[in-house]
């Protein structure tokens, strides 16, 4: 898919909002725009012009422009792509810290009390053989509340809680749509009856982490006993090798994985909300996939995953293919990476939450479009740079780039010189090029790509 510039895929993305009045949206448009030439700037660097960076701030004052309305028609246009289609739909929740800003209104609380901010609850769709990520199908913020010393069991049961998010994000996006099969996948976080409940009843399916291994449940014997001792009696499938990536604290490895399988039956909770309790499901009958790591090395903690999924699991090849998506889920961490470090969505300072929910509301969707730019070259290295990166961002590289050639270079090769000339040295062991190099070689990029379009309207070329 040919990859457009900037100012087309703001118009794409946001010129369907519907603000009250055709002028907001088209200064929506136009504050997107700004935004996605330096991503990682503030609001002031983004719109130099005083009367951009006003109308920018009266834009995000307003009651109509929320998160929801913003990113709504990228929204629909995502789950439109996933029709008809094998998808992932992965979720996750990640804090958003805005202690520095205490100015700022109407935050919640974070950690221990001390750091102020919200919490940020995103579910991206990607296609499930492909990779390709479509976009993000649903969002939600939650403000963590001070739990009051005195808390009665009653109040606690009956106030809101930040397991529901998971639920809720199930209902924001909807029905899957016609033959079309859309799994969620969920770490631990979204381990509970009530989000497995909405799933099934939009028609959608599911792989959970299980984050709850003293819970009771029926197990393939008809036994009433806790997950964990249930999780004994499995069949063994097979095994295989996975390539770990490094993380700070942690050198990159290949580990050996076991994968087994057993059926349990989930009975349902007792405390529960009233419409969970009213939809008449009292049980749920779920595999479990097994994954366990054997011979780790000294010092490692062995992995181990305990998936809950609705799909068929009878041989290693179906078991793989549980794992395989479940894999997927870094995806969300690499996306929330994006809007921290490449979009730098914690460094905007407004004096509201309400308003800091509007500009969200665009960051969301500029973090798709990056995350989409690094996901091409992983998923398609091979095609020709010239079939999916706009010309003059070619034209704008080879000026900062001599050394390449145009008629060869492949969409990985884009992105490796890119990144190079964002600092990335391309040394023997320096792996793949982070976030930050791509940015910074991408914010250059830019600001040659904007004298490039300046220079085209002021000398246009002659017919």
């Amino acid at each position: 898919m040919q990859m457009i510039d900037n100012q087309q895929w703001a118009i794409e993305n946001f010129s369907a909002c519907k603000l009250g009045h055709i002028k907001r949206t088209e200064r929506l448009v136009k504050v997107a725009a700004n935004m996605l030439e330096c991503p990682d700037s503030s609001l002031p660097k983004q719109n130099a012009d005083w009367s951009d960076l006003k109308a920018a701030y009266r834009l995000f004052d307003r009651d109509e422009c929320t998160l929801g309305k913003i990113a709504g028609p990228h929204r629909e246009q995502t789950r439109q792509n996933g029709t008809g289609k094998r998808c992932l739909l992965i979720c996750d929740t990640t804090d958003l810290s805005y202690y520095t800003h205490k100015a700022t209104e109407g935050l919640g609380m974070l950690g221990d009390g001390k750091g102020v901010g919200l919490q940020l609850h995103s579910c991206l769709m990607i296609d499930r053989s492909t990779g390709q990520v479509f976009g993000q199908a649903g969002a939600m913020t939650y403000y963590r509340k001070r739990v009051p010393d005195q808390e009665s069991r009653a109040e606690r049961l009956a106030r809101t809680r930040e397991s529901e998010l998971w639920g809720d994000i199930v209902d924001q996006v909807g029905p899957s749509r016609a033959k079309s099969h859309w799994t969620y996948v969920f770490d631990r976080g979204g381990d509970n009856f009530d989000a497995m409940c909405r799933i099934q009843k939009q028609g959608c399916h599911w792989i959970i982490r299980a984050g709850k291994l003293n819970r009771k449940v029926i197990d393939s014997t008809s036994k009433m006993v806790y997950l964990r001792d249930a999780i004994r009696q499995v069949t063994v499938l097979g095994t295989y090798e996975l390539s770990l990536r490094s993380r700070p604290g942690q050198t990159s490895r290949t580990a050996k994985l076991r994968v087994s399988f057993t059926t349990v039956t989930l009975p349902r909770p007792a405390h529960l909300p009233s419409e969970v309790r009213a939809n008449g499901i009292r049980s749920i009958t779920s595999n479990v996939v097994i994954v366990e790591e054997f011979d780790a090395p000294k010092g490692v903690t062995p992995i181990r995953w305990v998936l809950l999924t609705d799909q068929p699991v009878e041989t290693f090849a179906q078991a793989w293919e549980i794992v395989e998506c479940y894999e997927q889920r870094w995806l969300i961490e690499e996306y929330h990476k994006v809007l921290k470090t490449g979009c730098n969505i914690e460094g905007h300072a407004l004096r509201t939450a309400a308003r800091l929910e509007a500009m969200i509301g665009i960051v969301v969707v500029i973090g798709i479009r990056l995350l989409s730019i690094k996901m091409e070259a992983r998923n398609a290295p091979e095609t020709p740079a010239k079939k999916y990166v706009p010309s003059t961002w070619l034209t704008a590289l080879k000026g900062l780039s001599k050394r390449i050639q145009l008629a060869e270079l492949t969409v990985y090769q884009f992105f490796r010189e890119l990144a190079r000339v964002g600092g990335f040295l391309v040394r023997k062991g320096d792996g793949e090029p982070g976030w930050q190099t791509i940015w910074c070689g991408y914010q250059k990029l830019q600001m040659v790509v904007t004298g490039i379009e300046i220079a085209n309207r002021q000398h246009p070329k002659r017919g």
